[in-house]
């Protein structure tokens, strides 16, 4: 796969979306804010090379007013480097198989290390990208640490972090005057419905949900505020269109009388594998947890004493809840078998069914997700084993002893 990265200058008086549709299948912003990386495979055959392909990327983005320069690599974060040598206007390409050579002589402190571990490496006498490269890979996790060990993958052409593009979407504006002028955030709660409900409607004609939102307020003077969201989980409905931009409202410092709302979803997609007919959409994640568990409570009487919703973004509802609990305690997992804790001077252990096991790693349960009474969380915790495994243990103190309650992916 190649990978194209558009390294933003000034930027273009439309969408970076609206620029890149005609030119690419799939976008991923930086985090950064920097530029934004492009799949730019397959360009051969319509462009002829890479070179003139990039060039009418840049052709295109300085037709809507932008700048920009461009660099193609076979992985994001060496695309993203060719993209910061180049000048404004100019593409470079490295070509496959030559992404070592070009790193070579860059400087050590373009890959993500730790500064720690940069003063050591100097201190060695490493001071570019190929110095570092050079060095076993066997020793960078054990002297460096786990960072270390990726930024060396970069430096040897090979990056860990694949590029996760997605089609390339249309803002959707929406905006509406204000008469008489709005002085308060609850003034402007009727509006905000009405916008909503207007951009659900055009979401659910390209079959579409929201993921990220901006509102914009414009006061009688022109000056305007705005915040902006980005959601973890896809907004469906427009009462929660309406709740979003209301809480984004309450954020924004009111620059007067607001005259002008304007509503952006500038992230906006399909889910895939969606199944309404499962279970009826619910207008609220709430309503949705009541109805499986009603569900579930008719399927297994007795049983479910939970549901907790461990994945917002999912697609299914038997994805998105977990249903978990037994009616009978005694039967609970956590009255499950007995383990003993070895302390030693310089390692501790785990003897489980007479079997001796070395630990690496421990803590406390700290995000408590469990469907015990919760007068047993405290007394929750995990261990790593040095095969890899963790195992969730729970101490009991009427035996005054750990229990083995389940092994952790």
């Amino acid at each position: 796969m190649r990978v194209g990265y558009l390294w933003l200058d000034r930027l273009p008086s439309v969408s970076l979306a609206e620029v890149l549709t005609p030119l690419t299948p799939a976008v991923q912003l930086d985090e950064e804010r920097t530029g934004v990386w492009f799949e730019a495979s397959g360009v051969r055959l319509l462009y002829g090379d890479e070179q003139r392909y990039g060039q009418a990327v840049l052709a295109a983005l300085a037709a809507a007013g932008g700048a920009g320069r461009l660099g193609i690599a076979a992985t994001p974060w060496i695309a993203r480097v060719a993209a910061r040598l180049a000048a404004t206007g100019e593409v470079t390409v490295v070509p496959i198989g030559e992404a070592r050579a070009f790193l070579r002589p860059l400087p050590l402190e373009w890959l993500p290390l730790p500064r720690q571990v940069l003063a050591r490496l100097r201190a060695l006498g490493v001071s570019t990208i190929g110095q570092f490269a050079d060095l076993p890979p066997g020793s960078i996790q054990r002297r460096f640490g786990t960072e270390a060990l990726t930024a060396h993958r970069i430096a040897r052409g090979d990056d860990p972090i694949p590029f996760r593009g997605q089609v390339p979407v249309e803002p959707l504006r929406f905006e509406r005057t204000l008469e008489p002028p709005a002085v308060t955030s609850d003034a402007l709660a009727l509006t905000l419905h009405a916008l909503a409900a207007q951009a659900m409607e055009a979401l659910n004609r390209l079959g579409h949900v929201a993921w990220r939102l901006q509102l914009e307020l414009v006061a009688e003077d022109g000056r305007s505020t705005s915040r902006r969201r980005h959601f973890p989980y896809p907004l469906r409905t427009a009462e929660e269109l309406a709740e979003s931009a209301r809480a984004l409202a309450l954020r924004c410092v009111l620059p007067g009388a607001v005259t002008l709302l304007r509503l952006v979803i500038d992230a906006h997609g399909t889910v895939t594998a969606h199944q309404p007919g499962l279970l009826v959409e619910a207008p609220s994640r709430r309503k949705e947890r009541e109805r499986v568990f009603t569900l579930a409570q008719r399927l297994v009487p007795g049983h479910v004493v939970r549901v907790v919703e461990h994945c917002p973004v999912a697609p299914l509802p038997e994805q998105r809840w977990r249903l978990e609990g037994l009616a009978n305690e005694e039967a609970h997992p956590a009255r499950g078998e007995p383990v003993r804790l070895i302390r030693r001077a310089q390692n501790w252990w785990l003897d489980v069914a007479g079997q001796r096991l070395r630990v690496v790693r421990s803590g406390p349960w700290e995000r408590i997700d469990l469907w015990w009474p919760e007068r047993q969380h405290r007394r929750t915790g995990w261990v790593e084993l040095a095969d890899g495994q963790r195992l969730l243990l729970s101490w009991d103190a009427r035996d005054d002893q750990w229990r083995l309650v389940s092994r952790l992916d």
